[in-house]
């Protein structure tokens, strides 16, 4: 990894946050890329990730495009929450995309409310419905996002960690009337 001192420019956050998932995953830069669906090789996933190409002195920025991080992060299991985080709102919404299309090729899963007592998917169904229409699916992928990301687990005593509704479905502020 290069740094100001060596004379390199420091990476970007979305570039760290990949390769850091990247390592997490035992993955080598070459391995990721021939994962990726869209073409990238190996070492352009590695210029991406340090944020350069060339040589100290001669070395120019890299920033890959929304597309490329999108589908990057997709392969080493980044969530659009994180990406945003980093500053990449861009590359999220690509990949909040990605996500749905996948979601949507999988057919064989199974509906979650299908486990659920009726009245518990009435509740759900109920506090959904308090969101304009527009807002239901950010919410849903949000709240989807916080609970892979483990934010929703229970705690030692056994009870859900508390959360309101509002910060539940993505911080959308509750309407009436």
């Amino acid at each position: 990894m290069g740094s100001p001192e060596d004379g390199f420019p420091p990476p970007p956050a979305e570039a760290d946050l990949i390769r850091l998932a990247r390592q997490a995953r035992g993955l080598s830069p070459e391995e990721a890329a021939d994962l990726t669906p869209v073409r990238i090789k190996g070492f352009r996933w590695r210029q991406i990730e340090k944020g350069y190409k060339g040589k100290i002195g001669e070395s120019d920025r890299v920033i890959g495009l929304p597309k490329t991080i999108a589908h990057m992060a997709y392969t080493v299991g980044v969530t659009p929450s994180r990406l945003a985080e980093a500053g990449r709102e861009d590359a999220a919404a690509i990949l909040r995309e990605i996500q749905i299309q996948k979601a949507g090729a999988t057919t064989s899963l199974p509906d979650p409310l299908d486990q659920l007592d009726p009245e518990r998917q009435r509740i759900i169904l109920d506090m959904l419905q308090q969101l304009p229409t527009r807002d239901r699916g950010p919410a849903l992928r949000r709240l989807a996002e916080r609970v892979e990301a483990g934010e929703l687990e229970d705690t030692e005593g056994g009870a859900a960690a508390p959360l309101s509704v509002e910060r539940s479905l993505g911080d959308q502020p509750r309407r009436t009337g």
